[in-house]
């Protein structure tokens, strides 16, 4: 079914922005990667400008290159929607100008012409790009303030599946497939569409197996990824699986554990403060110096509550620790606990403007010089889209894959299901997001972790 071209809807009524909102919310979408918002809560918003984060700056990662050159039509009229629900006057698609991209340049400046106020933005190739505060700066040249939101600076911004989903979601499909990418020591990289819940080890198969014995799973790339076991199973906000041998040095860095990490910071920071000149939030303004939370760690009592307050803007992107420091100690594993600290405490930052520093265009890292830092260039190849089915025997369904409350299950073991049904819902009043069965089966069983459905 197409998109709708005009602000009217199948009943000759004005779109309203209410409506928008509730079947966005009604098809449990929420941000395709990070922290997994809520998206009917950033669409009930007015702002000055909508913008599509295509930039996947994490290494070895590449679904969101394919939908832009794959879905570029569906991806422009999400757009158009979007903007127009928020009354936005400018639509943007943002993405890299990279080799890896040239089709998708050609692509959206010939077509983007057919849409009035929308254009495409062509980003640096470096990381981290697509960081909300660093893209909406580069988009609209205003940076938005710590401890608040693009929203404060007349901006809304989301990733390219995302913008999907919203189009599927007006059109009443809700989210029940997610694209990834599995990488690293896999026989053949690859992308492919999954149903959500799907274990690692049917991705693992579609992409050919693995290609040593003892490897390590990083979910959602590198710098920023978790690492997960055997038994993950694919979430709304899972963008990729990379594997890489134990013994690796990226693998290494992530698994390293706190009383390692904080005892040879201790011992051997000195001072340098590369992790703070490198630092993307610091380079915009924001209250961040990973160095000074590095003196934390030799302090106590006040000393150390003064220092580890410099940790409060930190998005764990790992810049400092797996890039700036020459001593490859871990600021960004500590300042990340120091956040964690200042939470448990209570602490809330205050909403405060920023203004980017005189360096920010001069210090952002070249993704390939990054890759090459982190040891993976023999990894760095196209994991182009393949349309593999991938057919589990059964899927598990978190309740909580998303920011916020975790759904309650609606649904009981024996409840046959298909593609679609609802089998968690948002809890009253609370910020949430429906989960919906993914493939048509039995429910197994369903309790406040997860529903797990068999295959028909």
């Amino acid at each position: 079914m197409e998109f709708l071209r005009y602000r009217i809807d199948p009943f000759g009524r004005w779109m309203m922005r209410e409506e928008l909102v509730e079947r966005v919310a009604a098809a449990g979408v929420v941000g395709a990667g990070g922290a997994g918002f809520p998206t009917h809560v950033k669409v009930n918003a007015s702002v000055e400008t909508v913008i599509v984060n295509g930039a996947e700056c994490e290494p070895l990662l590449y679904k969101d290159k394919e939908l832009l050159r794959l879905e570029s039509d569906r991806l422009l009229e999400a757009v158009r929607l979007v903007k127009e629900a928020m009354g936005a006057s400018r639509g943007v698609v943002a993405f890299k100008e990279k080799k890896a991209n040239l089709e998708a340049v050609r692509i959206y400046r010939e077509k983007t012409k057919e849409y009035s106020g929308i254009e495409c933005f062509l980003l640096g190739d470096y990381y981290p790009a697509g960081d909300e505060v660093l893209l909406v700066y580069d988009v609209t040249g205003k940076v938005p303030p710590f401890g608040g939101l693009p929203l404060d600076v007349g901006a809304m911004n989301s990733n390219v599946e995302t913008f999907l989903w919203i189009g599927d979601a007006y059109e009443g499909k809700p989210v029940t497939e997610k694209w990834l990418t599995m990488a690293g020591e896999v026989r053949k990289p690859v992308t492919i569409k999954v149903p959500v819940g799907t274990p690692f080890k049917d991705c693992l198969a579609a992409a050919g197996g693995a290609t040593c014995t003892d490897f390590g799973i990083l979910s959602g790339g590198i710098m920023m990824a978790t690492v997960v076991g055997l038994d993950d199973v694919v979430t709304k906000t899972t963008g990729g699986y990379v594997l890489l041998p134990k013994d690796h040095f990226a693998y290494q860095r992530k698994t390293q554990e706190r009383p390692i990490y904080d005892k040879i910071g201790k011992s051997c920071c000195d001072q340098c403060m590369y992790c703070t000149e490198f630092c993307p939030r610091y380079l915009v303004g924001h209250p961040i110096e990973p160095h000074r939370v590095m003196r934390s760690l030799g302090l106590s009592g006040p000393g150390k509550d003064i220092e580890t307050q410099w940790a409060q803007a930190c998005i764990h992107c790992g810049v400092c620790g797996l890039f700036a420091c020459p001593e490859l100690l871990s600021p960004h594993e500590i300042s990340w606990d120091a956040r964690a600290h200042l939470a448990e405490k209570g602490f809330r930052p205050e909403k405060t403007p920023a203004k980017a520093h005189p360096m920010y265009e001069f210090r952002k890292i070249p993704l390939k010089r990054l890759t090459a830092r982190l040891a993976l260039q023999e990894y760095d190849v196209p994991a182009h889209f393949e349309p593999i089915e991938v057919k589990p025997e059964r899927v598990i369904l978190k309740m909580k894959q998303h920011a916020g409350a975790a759904a309650v299950p609606v649904v009981g073991a024996g409840d046959s299901v298909t593609v679609g049904t609802v089998v968690g819902r948002i809890p009253e009043g609370a910020l949430g997001a429906n989960v919906h069965a993914s493939i048509d089966g039995i429910v197994e069983s369903a309790d406040e972790r997860a529903v797990i459905i068999r295959r028909n």
